[in-house]
């Protein structure tokens, strides 16, 4: 991907009026010692083409060989008077198919591996995504991460999720989870989408 100054155009002085006061107090681009470039915070929203077709985005990090780490479809400045609910509100629907499944969802942030497979899908805590596994509908507000074939790698369950494992209910669930990535979750599963471990 290249950078060119036309991301940066009118920074200050924008058309999107969502933007002019949820801005974030960050730098617009920043840089690995190398040089490389770590992150892009945009003026306003562009399209990424990626994987899963194109994705909106206002901020996108990259990994150090300049492959795509996270895009942000919005990244605004979460307050008293900008709720991460009224941030949702202004964020588009995806559908993002992963292993052979369609996730419909809003997502906070996408987490791609370097060759471009997606790696998790945290989503805002407000919205709700069902996933199907070998244990039934499970059902975050979190989000959930993936193998780099697209299988189930963990799920953070939505709080008092009971799961049916080995004769017993257990409730997985990280009371720390809430405002985190969904990229390490609390209900990890092997390929096979049998559970490995839980919190």
């Amino acid at each position: 991907m290249t950078i060119t100054a036309d991301f940066f155009k009118g920074y200050e002085n924008t058309e999107d009026p969502e933007m002019d006061f949820r801005r974030r107090e960050r730098e617009k681009v920043s840089f690995y010692r190398s040089g490389a470039i770590k992150a892009v915070y945009l003026n306003e929203q562009i399209r990424i083409e990626t994987w899963y077709g194109e994705i909106s985005a206002e901020l996108i990090t990259f990994y150090e060989d300049s492959s795509i780490k996270r895009i942000f479809p919005r990244y605004g400045k979460i307050g008293a008077y900008w709720t991460e609910k009224n941030e949702a509100e202004i964020t588009e629907y995806s559908e993002l198919e992963v292993g052979g499944v369609v996730y419909r969802c809003r997502p906070q942030c996408l987490y791609f591996y370097p060759d471009g497979k997606l790696k998790s899908i945290t989503i805002y805590n407000s919205d709700i995504l069902t996933v199907k596994t070998k244990y039934g509908e499970i059902r975050t507000n979190i989000g959930v991460s993936f193998y780099r074939s697209g299988k189930i790698r963990s799920i953070e369950p939505a709080f008092k999720t009971e799961i049916e494992y080995k004769g017993k209910k257990i409730r997985p669930f990280n009371f720390f989870a809430d405002g985190m990535h969904a990229d390490n979750n609390s209900l990890v599963l092997d390929e096979e989408g049998y559970i490995l471990s839980y919190i």
